[in-house]
């Protein structure tokens, strides 16, 4: 039997489904809008995640970031060569106690991101700077299947071939723990320190579509891992950011192999089975 979650309250046993975008590098216009926020918003599935701007069209716009971060808890990175309109989105971002928080400015030229690959899940490029950075750059930060807009085009960045979920507890229904993954190879980097950053006993992990599901039991052992006992959490596998967390029933079993990942969905086998 398998239940779902609906919301915060499990009802029989567990899916949870997410956005799924068409797996092909697409470009279409957008609308003309006097709606900036709303426009860069429409481009984001997620309540949470990570946004870099790349310049403003002028500093009428400034508001335009501290509106993005606020209308969600989005973090920004903002990024402008003008050192007047960076020392303009700082003081607003102060004002609203966002600095350093979930917005941060850099005095920038926008023909790079100081990003990590593959990190960010929208890029905003304005028109002001829209021929002066490549869309190898964009795509470069962009994670896969994540946004960008570019002027007046948006950009999806599509899942690389060769790259390998791994579904089931042990890779896959077969239970062969041989991942089929052609990308990860040796050297390897940092690509993110997010939380938690302790976790109680037991735990499983299974990844499909850009989430790591993370299911922790009812044992801790120190102090520091009270907190995520008894719960499941959706991670944003490119950036670490915990886009919902969900509390389990207290001594859920968790294991054994009925835990299923999938591009759009999670399923759990019901507790009482």
């Amino acid at each position: 039997m398998l239940s779902y979650f609906f919301g915060e309250q499990p009802v029989l046993a567990t899916i949870i489904r997410n956005s799924t975008l068409p797996l092909l590098l697409t470009m279409y216009c957008v609308a003309e809008s006097n709606d900036d926020v709303q426009q860069i918003l429409s481009l984001i599935p997620d309540q949470r995640g990570i946004v870099s701007m790349v310049e403003l069209n002028g500093p009428d716009e400034v508001q335009t970031v501290i509106d993005v971060a606020k209308a969600r808890e989005l973090t920004v990175f903002f990024q402008s060569a003008d050192p007047e309109l960076v020392l303009k989105v700082r003081q607003a971002a102060e004002r609203e106690k966002l600095l350093g928080e979930r917005i941060f400015v850099d005095q920038q030229p926008p023909e790079s991101i100081p990003l990590s690959h593959n990190l960010a899940d929208s890029v905003i490029v304005s028109s002001a700077a829209q021929k002066m950075i490549g869309r190898d750059e964009v795509l470069r930060v962009l994670r896969p299947m994540g946004l960008a807009w570019m002027g007046d085009h948006v950009m999806i960045k599509p899942k690389p071939p060769g790259m390998d979920d791994w579904t089931h507890p042990y890779h896959g229904p077969d239970n062969n723990t041989q991942s089929n993954d052609q990308l990860v190879r040796g050297d390897f980097q940092t690509q993110f320190i997010e939380f938690p950053q302790f976790s109680p006993m037991p735990e499983q992990s299974v990844v499909a579509g850009g989430r790591i599901y993370k299911a922790m039991g009812n044992i801790a052992h120190k102090a520091n891992q009270n907190e995520m006992l008894n719960t499941l959490l959706c991670i944003n596998a490119y950036n670490g950011t915990i886009l919902w967390r969900r509390p389990l029933p207290e001594g859920f079993m968790i294991h054994r192999n009925t835990m299923v990942a999938q591009d759009d969905a999670l399923y759990m086998g019901a507790h009482q089975s």
